[in-house]
């Protein structure tokens, strides 16, 4: 049973409730029954609100979490040469707008077999991602996932789904600057 004092419990909720709209999203898209973009935009909202909430209660950097992340995801690429680094271009941006276009240029870069997808398709892989997320969330709650594993892996994959679904619904995030704080806060889209 989760204590109601651990904010970890909370956040597995929001979670699994945004993997679940993502996932709806699919269902009814290919079912041609209606959707609403919106469901779509407001589990990227959550999941990058979740990711610096998490980081920030972690006392840790969400920004070097982040490009710490793509930057491992890249180096096992074999397309990976170490010319193109999307950790510097996380690390260099001073917008939301500009991490999420840094994550649209590494997805370019490393992942041309998903952004060569349908958008059907690519969101139906988010979905996957999501519902994996809430998984490893679940985990390391029940304390079965290694906290470091978690904190370097999970929470910036948080941030990156929330940039790509937004990204895919075609919306462009807040030009607004990062607040410096030790996470930053991404509350706004």
């Amino acid at each position: 049973m989760v204590s109601p004092d651990n904010p970890y419990g909370s956040w597995l909720v929001e979670l699994a409730k945004a993997a679940a709209a993502v996932a709806n999203y699919c269902d009814h898209v290919e079912h041609n029954e209606p959707a609403e973009r919106s469901w779509v935009l407001a589990s990227a909202s959550s999941l990058r609100r979740l990711a610096a909430e998490i980081a920030a209660g972690e006392g840790r950097s969400l920004r070097d979490l982040y490009a710490a992340r793509l930057r491992q995801v890249e180096q096992r690429n074999p397309a990976w040469t170490g010319e193109f680094d999307g950790g510097v271009l996380a690390e260099e941006a001073s917008t939301l707008r500009e991490l999420q276009l840094a994550q649209l240029a590494h997805d370019r870069h490393y992942h041309p077999d998903i952004v060569g997808l349908s958008k059907a398709d690519q969101l139906r892989h988010c979905a996957l991602h999501v519902a994996k997320l809430t998984g490893a969330l679940a985990e390391f709650l029940c304390e079965e996932l290694d906290r470091e594993d978690f904190l370097t892996r999970r929470v910036p994959d948080m941030l990156l789904f929330g940039l790509k679904l937004a990204t895919l619904c075609g919306e462009p995030l807040a030009e607004e600057p990062l607040a410096a704080s030790p996470s930053f806060e991404l509350l706004s889209s």
